[in-house]
């Protein structure tokens, strides 16, 4: 006995790349799969399902949910729902997906290990498909909140002039600590390892005097706050540093 593919799938996500995402595949309906004569197999970021060579009855498609193996996945994907499961159907003439694609069609989550979406897949006789899935990185603001004296008199300097932060003025924090924020003037993407390198500067007799060389990038956190205009809101990630 024999066995072939049917599906092929390649999952890619933007803020863990080139790494494979902690996401488990398992059919939706195991007991149903098994009796269809298939079998699944997962690669890190290759999932395969396989189908008995001498298999006749082959179900039309096949239904796959992406397991969270922690709760971040869901917090760092562009689309991604805590409360419901994102739909993708990937029928024939259809190859790629990505998550925000399809948010129109959501089920609820239920108990256990959430989801960060759930596939259908159309199998077509004797053609191998070959799938990728493509999953988006949640973008924000970030937003340096900088303690310390003189910290209203410091700048953010992005080495290759790509990222330009606007200063925001003075905050109390929860206990009472002033914080000179610096936030930036576009959104960045989330990643699992930054590439970017800002430094903290203070202005110099001699040119900028470099404070902190390289800060440190957000946790993957994002919050919901009102945009500059005062008119709807914007994502933004805090971060926290001290000079002395």
């Amino acid at each position: 006995m024999g066995w072939g593919v049917v599906i092929e799938l390649m999952l890619e996500h933007d803020y863990y790349a080139p790494h494979m995402p902690p996401v488990t595949v398992r059919p939706t309906d195991a007991a149903r799969f098994a009796k269809s004569g298939l079998l699944l197999r997962q690669s890190g970021a290759l999932v395969f399902v396989l189908a008995e060579n001498a298999a006749e009855d082959l179900p039309a498609t096949v239904e796959l949910g992406l397991e969270v193996q922690n709760t971040d996945v869901i917090a760092v994907t562009q689309g991604g729902d805590w409360s419901m499961v994102p739909q993708l159907t990937l029928m024939a003439g259809t190859d790629r997906a990505v998550l925000e694609d399809a948010r129109a069609a959501t089920v609820p989550q239920r108990p256990g290990r959430q989801k960060l979406a759930q596939i259908t897949a159309e199998i077509l006789p004797q053609v191998p498909r070959r799938l990728k899935l493509r999953f988006k990185a949640m973008a924000s603001h970030w937003a340096y909140h900088v303690i310390g004296p003189g910290s209203d008199d410091v700048h953010i300097e992005d080495p290759e002039g790509a990222v330009e932060f606007d200063p925001l003025g003075t905050v109390d924090l929860p206990d009472g600590t002033p914080a000179h924020v610096l936030r930036s003037r576009a959104p960045l993407p989330a990643r699992a390892r930054p590439n970017q390198r800002f430094s903290l500067t203070r202005p110099g007799p001699f040119g900028p005097r470099i404070l902190i060389p390289v800060l440190p990038a957000p946790q993957p956190l994002f919050a919901s706050v009102p945009a500059p205009d005062g008119a709807g809101a914007l994502i933004q990630s805090d971060i926290f540093v001290s000079i002395y």
